[in-house]
Parts: C-alpha cells; structure tokens; sequence
C-alpha cells in the first residue's frame, strides 16, 4: 500500500461534464456531386454516411442533415468538405473520371507600353547585347564621381546598405559598376539596361522616367567602332537619328567624343564614350535613350508602298574636310543641295593620312537618285551631279572627284 491507514473524509466529488454534441452538417447533393465530380443517388450517399455511423435525415430534397458521431467531432469531421472526403474515400477516387476545368481561358491584356518596352529589350538583345538590372541607389561617391549633382537626388531616409542612400537619375553608375567588373575577365562585352530613372519635383512626387543605356567595352583600338555600333543601336529604335556635336560634355563624357541625338525635332538621348578618368583601362562607350520620349514621336505604323518600277542611279562623292567635323553635318549638306531627286544619302567610310594633311580627313558618301515617274536620263543625272558638286564648294568644301 501507498499510504497504510488513509482514511476517507467527507463525500466523493464528481466533475465530470456531459458531452457536447456536435451541431449536425448540412450537406447539398448538387454540391457534393461538383466538389466530388460525379452524381451519386441520395439514397448511395445516405447508405455510405449511415456505415459510418453518421446520423443522417432529409431535411428537404436534395439536402441531408448529418450528425457527427462523438468520436468523429474533435476537429477530424466539421464541416460540409470534410463530408466529401468522408463520401469520396468510400466510393474510390478512381471511380471518378478526370475532367478539365471548365474556367474560361483568355490571353492576358499587357499594356502598350510593357509591350513597348519588351520590344527594346528583344531588339537590343538580338544585336548581341546581354540585359543586365540594377538596384536604383547610387552612393554619394558614385554621383559625385560623374559628376552627378548629389541635390538632384531623391534621398533615402532608411537605406539598407551603406552606398544605396540616394536614389538614381541616370543609369549610369549602376552600368559603370558592370564595365569595371566585366572589364577584369572579358577583353569585349556588350551590355544594356532599361529601367527607370526617378527624378526630384519640388512640392510634388518623385517622376520616374523609362530610359535604356547600352554600353560596349574593347581592351584593343581607339574606341570608334563602338559608337558606330551603338549609334547603329539607337537608328533601329529610331530610324532616321541624327547625332549633333555637343559643346558642353557633362563631366563623365570623353570631351572630343559625345554628342546629342536628334529624332523628328527633339533630342532624345546621347551618345557618349565615358571618360578615362572612369575607365581608366580599354574604352567604353554608352548611348542613353529617353524610351518615353522615344514612344511618344513614333510614328504611325507604315502603311504598304508600292515597289519602284523604274531604276535609280547612285554615285559616290568624298568631301575633304577637318577630322572633328561630324558627317552628319555633311549628309545635310549634300541633300539641301541635291534636291528632290536624291532618294538616300549614304554614309560610306572616311580616310585620314597622305597624301591629305594633318587635321584633315575624307569622308564618302553614295548619293542614290531617282524620280517617281520616269528614268532618269545621263544628262539629268550628270547636271544634277555638277549641281551639287558647285554647291559644296560653294559652300567651302574641298571634293575629291
């Protein structure tokens, strides 16, 4: 014995508390049949939940009221669904021939202007360039660095890093970082970015504005085949670009190498090769593209016209003139003293060395010249040839002819 000579005082206290019965389920046979994917007959249903002990009466057709058996109402069996189960398991799930959703299917909407932008990304890309994302802090360094004017940032008050506590207006400290970190493993590399540049209105929320920069980066040579190639970049999105000499460079531009582009009367962007002060090893250049800008003077889709049905005739024509001369500035030359009948003026290539003189350079271009509504006869086409020539030197220019 635990505890000789224990002895009984006063009554037996009982505590015990009567069970509490589960308030009965109501379960919809036109529901059950949707949840389960197949019609079963009431009296199937009534027969499977009565094996299991349930309690169950009509309360109206085609709605059972079910009773929850004790040992099944401490949370396993409260609600309608959990009678699916109950009904489902008894009948076999395999029983139950699979079916497709009966939802409506129907592409989703994007906006034109998601759209507009997975247009850029899938052009530039298709060049050879690979996307890179940026976070949109920059330090103060990094602005600083550029030549960025740190007031003009939107300031963050809790940044989650050191050297992310302002918030980008261009997205060139982020592509910079990427040129330097690529420029230790790869000799050249094409990258670009479009993203959002969020600038300061005083009284009002920051704006964000859509921009895309692409940048190309080579170990080897003076740089210039990668602006040439980027301004090819810029005439895909724009067609019909024209690159005009700036003649103040902001402070991360290389001061001989950067100019404004014009498309249908704005300026829509730069292009530019960064600094040697910033990439001190190789050369880099970038174009930036204002893609809101860009969007709002395209054009009108081009309609359908009709294949030339008479020949053109085309001929070359170098005009000798100073090396930092654009030739951009020379293609508006020749076409205001062509006229109507020059169809295309194309740049072809340009020379510097003997036998022309230092400073000096030759730049080529092919004049294609046609008319609407006949052939062009040789004596048309050498008069209007003479005619442009006599213009350009007119206008103090040197030919080689």
């Amino acid at each position: 014995m635990i505890s000789p000579g224990i002895r009984l005082v006063g009554g037996l206290a009982d505590q015990m508390r009567a069970i509490t019965e589960a308030a009965p389920v109501l379960l919809d046979l036109d529901w059950l049949a949707r949840k389960l994917g197949r019609e079963l007959e009431p009296k199937a249903v009534e027969g499977i939940l009565t094996s299991l002990e349930f309690r169950v009466a009509q309360v109206k057709p085609g709605v059972l009221s079910v009773g929850i058996p004790s040992w099944r109402a401490t949370k396993d069996v409260a609600m309608a669904d959990d009678l699916v189960e109950e009904v489902g398991r008894m009948i076999g799930y395999d029983s139950i021939t699979p079916t497709p959703p009966l939802v409506p299917c129907a592409p989703s909407y994007d906006p034109p202007e998601r759209e507009f932008l997975r247009g850029v990304k899938r052009q530039v890309s298709a060049q050879g360039y690979s996307e890179v994302s940026n976070y949109s802090f920059v330090s103060e360094e990094e602005a600083r660095k550029l030549g960025l004017a740190v007031d003009d940032h939107v300031r963050v008050l809790n940044p989650i890093a050191a050297g992310q506590e302002l918030l980008r207006t261009s997205l060139l400290p982020g592509l910079c970082r990427n040129i330097i970190e690529n420029a230790k493993y790869s000799e050249q590399f094409r990258l670009f970015e479009v993203g959002h540049e969020i600038h300061r209105v005083d009284g009002a929320k920051p704006v964000e504005k859509s921009h895309l920069m692409a940048a190309i980066f080579s170990r080897e040579g003076d740089g210039r085949e990668g602006l040439f190639e980027l301004k090819r970049v810029a005439e895909g999105l724009a067609p019909g670009v024209r690159a005009h000499a700036v003649a103040e460079p902001r402070e991360w531009e290389h001061p001989a190498r950067c100019a404004e582009l014009w498309w249908n009367g704005r300026a829509i962007g730069r292009l530019s090769e960064i600094s040697p002060r910033i990439i001190e090893e190789g050369r880099a250049a970038v174009v930036d593209l204002d893609l809101e800008l860009l969007r709002e003077l395209a054009p009108a889709p081009a309609s359908y016209r009709p294949i030339r049905k008479v020949p053109g005739s085309a001929f070359d024509l170098s005009i000798i003139t100073e090396a930092r001369r654009a030739a951009v500035d020379l293609e508006l030359e020749i076409r205001r003293f062509a006229g109507e009948l020059a169809e295309s003026v194309e740049y072809v290539r340009e020379y510097q060395g003997a036998p022309l003189e230092p400073g000096q350079k030759s730049v080529s271009f092919r004049v294609v010249v046609t008319a609407a509504d006949r052939t062009l006869s040789s004596a048309e086409i050498a008069e209007m040839r003479a005619r442009l020539i006599d213009g350009l030197k007119s206008s103090g220019f040197d030919l080689r002819i």
